[in-house]
C-alpha cells in the first residue's frame, strides 16, 4: 500500500511539472523597455525645466550619456516626488549620492530620475 501511494505521488508531481513546463513555454518573451545609468550626484548635469536634457558626465560605456526629459519624468528624492528644480539644488550640494536615471528605449526620454536618500 506504502509503495502504491509513493508511486501516485510522483506521477503526480511528474504530470504537474509537465504541465508547468508547457505552460511557460508558451509565455511570450521578455521585451525590455527601459534603460538606466546608475551614477552619482555629482556627476550629472540638470536641464533648467523639463524640456530640457539631463546629461550624465564620466558615463564609460554608456550609450547615450545625454536624456530627452518631458513633461511625463518624474523626480524622486528619498522616495518623496519632487520638482526638478529641487532634485537639481539637492544634486549640486551633495555628492556622493546613489542616482538613477531611468529612460525609455524606444525614444531615449527620461522615465525617472531618483536619488535614494537625504
Amino acid at each position: 500500500m506504502n509503495s502504491i501511494f509513493k508511486t501516485c505521488i510522483a506521477a503526480s508531481l511528474l504530470a504537474l511539472a509537465a504541465v508547468a513546463g508547457t505552460a511557460s513555454a508558451q509565455l511570450p518573451p521578455n521585451t525590455v523597455v527601459e534603460g538606466s545609468i546608475e551614477t552619482q550626484t555629482d556627476a550629472v548635469i540638470f536641464p533648467s525645466g523639463l524640456d530640457g536634457r539631463v546629461t550624465v558626465r564620466n558615463c564609460v560605456g554608456c550609450l547615450h550619456s545625454t536624456l530627452q526629459l518631458d513633461a511625463n519624468t518624474v523626480c524622486i528624492l528619498a522616495g518623496q516626488r519632487v520638482a526638478l528644480r529641487d532634485l537639481a539644488a539637492y544634486a549640486s550640494r551633495t555628492s556622493g549620492k546613489p542616482l538613477t536615471v531611468t529612460y525609455r528605449l524606444r525614444d531615449l526620454v527620461v522615465s525617472r530620475i531618483s536619488v535614494l536618500g537625504k
